[in-house]
């Protein structure tokens, strides 16, 4: 097998307190009637509340950082973190492990804080793809995927299924970043008719489209589906929540 070049894998990550993560899927939005985790009933038949939601979103979520970490370790890239939380630094070392490299990110959206990895990063490494946390594990035929078609594109784009993108890779640093909404479900088509408009070669690998765990509605389908390859924790705690709570129609 022909090595890849050097290259950075960078996780994007919030640490997980309830409360401050997972909040869609705690809440509802205004697409789903605003139903969310918080009115799932347990098994005596009482919706569990905000509070209790807001801790088992948070557990969730440590549980696919957790396994996020675990799998991508030992491979033949660098594994970063990404985060605007410093002051949680210590605090990750239980989720990440000890030999993590971290970077710490700012900027006024998502779009400021990737543009500033890249531009960091790309002066370190060949290629730097950047991925979201909102799912347990991804596959890492995914990661050699994108790092195949960046010897021939500036950028590769792995959709999700929501209409975003999970996860990006870049061989060259370029400023597309400035759409007009994030979080909006129009994120993938905006950036592609930017990408288009100015010629940036580039690469949508439709083939590998994602879950991410962000309303209701993902939770079931995940827990639904298959269990999850090299996701122990979270197998574990899907596993326990399917037998405290009723998922029922």
């Amino acid at each position: 097998m022909t090595p890849y070049p050097s290259t950075a894998l960078v996780l994007l990550a919030k640490y997980p307190e309830p409360g401050s993560v997972k909040t869609r899927l705690v809440l509802g939005t205004a697409e789903n009637g605003y139903a969310g985790l918080k009115d799932i009933r347990d098994r005596s038949g009482r919706a569990i509340g905000r509070d209790e939601a807001n801790r088992l979103a948070a557990e969730m979520y440590r549980a696919f950082l957790v396994d996020r970490f675990a799998a991508h370790r030992g491979r033949d890239y660098d594994l970063w973190l990404a985060t605007s939380q410093p002051d949680y630094a210590e605090a990750f070392r239980s989720i990440t492990g000890p030999d993590v490299k971290y970077r710490f990110v700012s900027g006024a959206n998502l779009g400021e804080m990737m543009l500033g990895i890249f531009e960091d990063l790309l002066g370190r490494y060949t290629y730097v793809l950047i991925s979201g946390s909102d799912m347990p594990r991804l596959d890492e035929t995914v990661v050699e995927g994108v790092r195949a078609s960046l010897s021939s594109h500036d950028i590769v784009l792995v959709p999700a299924q929501d209409g975003a993108y999970n996860l990006i890779g870049m061989r060259r640093p370029h400023r597309i970043f400035d759409i007009s909404r994030w979080s909006s479900g129009s994120e993938l088509e905006e950036t592609v008719a930017l990408l288009r408009q100015r010629r940036i070669t580039h690469e949508v690998l439709d083939e590998y489209r994602l879950l991410d765990i962000d309303t209701i509605e993902d939770l079931v389908q995940l827990m639904r589906g298959p269990e999850t390859v090299e996701a122990p924790e979270t197998n574990a705690f899907l596993t326990a929540l399917d037998e405290r709570l009723d998922f029922a129609d």
